[in-house]
């Protein structure tokens, strides 16, 4: 979901949180931040620079009393305000350190610690989150504090039960060259330059059509990449862009997913693919196109390597479980890991005048089990 190269890194800010609002509202948290920091357009580097500097100091220290204040709760509702508020803080620091850091290696503890954050609070039970809340003001403390006093920050990834960590993954010379070559073949790129290696993922710059940019290749898949963009991008139809994010995504080693949603964001096409269980889309595990002038300018597959095991049979049809939702439209069958357990059920998506929101039934109850 990061930009690690920092491409048109000096956008306004305001700009940028303008972009992820829409895109939180259009398809979730992890692409309304890879969707804002990929959006960013020349300006003055030194003005842009500051402002965020002052957006990421602030953004910090909200983050950080928010986190505290949660340490206070132990009821599900309050717990679930404090959640919401701690997620806006953390996308608006996300989008600020973006634009604030020249280096990536400089800041790849941050972007994990907020990116994990960011995670807890937008997909933990509120349960969760106040078992959680002691390690959550710790993490936002030392934070607050290392982006205040330039210190150094450590996190690796404690915020996140079982994630999966590559540190003792060995790349060799040959792994780099079988690396640069599906970057170069996969993208069509004019010219691949290597970076570095970092817990097992390896990093290059790339050239194509006159547009510098950044890949990243993890295994034999390319997980992320993304160009620069010009300010006389157009969006591409929503047919088309769905058929040019699939067979990007076929290229970068993603077989077999299937589009949730496509929508036009700005001058761009964003899609986002799932992977499929039998008919139930992993919706929490997805990849995104960003398309302009029918090619993939930016492209994520953030947990497209998770698999669901043991899935639940649904018992309930989509007609049944749409009784739960007051005014639905058709729901969409999704799998789902919550609280660390398997569970299938229906999504339903509900605009309301504040925004959107979803709608969760269990497809084997028919009952309500989440909503956001």
């Amino acid at each position: 979901m990061t930009n690690r190269q920092r491409i048109d890194k000096s956008k306004a800010v305001i700009i940028a949180a303008v972009v992820t609002a829409l895109a939180i509202m259009l398809g979730g948290l992890a692409f309304g931040l890879s969707l804002a920091v990929r959006d960013h357009r020349e300006r003055g580097s030194d003005s842009g620079k500051l402002m965020a500097g002052y957006l990421l100091q602030e953004s910090a220290y909200e983050l950080r009393n928010t986190m505290s204040a949660l340490r206070l709760c132990n009821e599900v509702e309050p717990a679930e305000e404090l959640s919401r508020t701690g997620l806006v803080h953390a996308v608006r620091a996300e989008t600020a350190l973006e634009c604030h850091t020249d280096y990536w290696a400089d800041s790849r503890n941050k972007e994990a610690f907020l990116n994990d954050i960011a995670t807890v609070l937008h997909a933990y039970s509120a349960q969760k989150t106040i078992e959680l809340s002691d390690k959550l003001y710790e993490y936002s403390a030392e934070f607050y504090r290392a982006i205040t006093e330039n210190s150094e920050f450590v996190y690796n990834g404690e915020l996140i039960e079982g994630e999966q960590k590559h540190p003792d993954v060995e790349i060799t010379d040959g792994d780099i060259d079988a690396a640069q070559r599906l970057v170069s073949e996969a993208l069509d790129t004019e010219k691949v330059q290597y970076v570095g290696v970092w817990d097992g993922h390896i990093e290059f710059n790339i050239e194509r059509d006159g547009k510098s940019g950044y890949a990243v290749v993890c295994g034999n898949k390319i997980t992320e990449f993304a160009y620069s963009r010009d300010n006389v991008s157009q969006a591409t139809d929503k047919q088309t862009a769905q058929v040019v994010a699939v067979k990007t995504a076929e290229r970068c080693g993603y077989d077999n997913l299937t589009v949730k949603w496509c929508e036009f964001t700005g001058s761009s096409t964003s899609v986002l693919m799932c992977k499929s269980y039998d008919g139930a889309l992993a919706c929490d595990d997805y990849a995104t196109a960003v398309v302009v002038n029918d090619s993939v300018v930016a492209f994520t597959a953030g947990g497209c390597d998770s698999e669901h095991k043991n899935i639940p049979t649904a018992k309930k049809t989509e007609a049944q479980a749409r009784g739960a939702v007051k005014d639905a439209p058709e729901g969409t069958l999704v799998v789902r890991k919550k609280d660390g357990k398997e569970r299938i059920c229906y999504e339903y998506r509900i605009e309301l005048e504040d925004g959107v929101h979803y709608v969760y039934v269990c497809a084997e109850s028919g009952k309500q089990i989440e909503v956001k």
